[in-house]
């Protein structure tokens, strides 16, 4: 009997075992054909591999004659090929077959280590609310897996809603060039915010100047909400003040919030209904 982490997949089948399974667990996509006999070398060592790994990835096969559409979708020229999924998108790939020991190392660059588990736990400690811990354990892993982006980027969130803008600001602009770039350059104005204000002598005595910096005040202290609605309010009555800076550190908090965020998609409306 089969066992389930290796599955033969269709074009109808594609997107609910490929690419909605490999958000929990990386999927391998063997891109094979009857008459291909470099396939009939390279299969049984896939199918190998996913037995002695016990699951640990889910090996899907794909007869490409069965569903010419998808093949070419996904831009299959030659078999066999190889396309690895996680977090439904492609991560890695190759055509042809590889020697037992470097399909090992293919599989083995898909899996999660001890050192994920450390990083999911510092961003999650930092949706938790406790970013003085999420900070300490994002900078241990740091310390084992230098300039990773997706740790930088949350040690940079992690240091903003506490406030320290200068540490944040020296990440930021110092970011490698990533999938998390984006994200980073929306951090960056609130992090020049947070240390033109402690540096600023510049008078609040102006009640739209005032307002800015007890949002900032607010943020800094973690309270972000509370922050987004002051900057609405200042918005509302004049969308480019500050020259734009409101408008920018407002949709930075956002990033810091992130999508999951049940209140993020409401505060999103009311920034577009300020400023249009």
């Amino acid at each position: 009997m089969t066992p389930d982490y290796i599955v033969d997949v269709s074009e109808d089948s594609f997107d609910h075992d490929v690419v909605q399974y490999s958000n929990q667990t990386p999927v391998v996509v063997d891109f094979w054909a009857p008459w291909c006999i470099p396939c009939r070398i390279q299969s049984p060592f896939l199918g190998q591999l996913a037995i002695d790994m016990e699951g640990a990835f889910r090996l899907a096969r794909l007869n490409v004659d069965e569903n010419p559409k998808l093949a070419e979708r996904l831009k299959v020229r030659n078999v066999p090929a190889v396309k690895a999924f996680v977090d439904g998108r492609i991560v890695s790939e190759y055509s042809g077959v590889l020697s037992e020991p470097n399909l090992r190392s293919f599989i083995q660059h898909l899996l999660p280590t001890p050192g994920d588990l450390m990083l999911e736990k510092g961003k999650s400690l930092i949706l938790f609310g406790q970013y003085q811990e999420a900070e300490k354990i994002l900078r241990e892993y740091l310390s084992q897996v230098p300039n990773h982006p997706g740790a930088l980027l949350a040690l940079a969130k992690a240091l903003l809603i506490q406030g320290k803008g200068r540490e944040a600001q020296i990440l930021l602009t110092n970011f490698p060039a990533s999938h998390e770039f984006n994200a980073a350059t929306r951090l960056r104005p609130l992090a020049k915010a947070f240390v033109w204000l402690f540096q600023s002598s510049e008078s609040a005595d102006e009640p739209l100047m005032a307002a800015y910096q007890n949002g900032l005040r607010l943020a800094m202290k973690g309270n972000i909400l509370a922050a987004l609605d002051g900057f609405l309010d200042i918005l509302r009555k004049d969308k480019h003040y500050h020259n734009d800076e409101v408008k920018e550190v407002y949709i930075a908090l956002l990033e810091i919030l992130g999508e999951n965020h049940p209140e993020v998609r409401q505060y999103r409306s009311d920034l577009s209904n300020a400023l249009f």
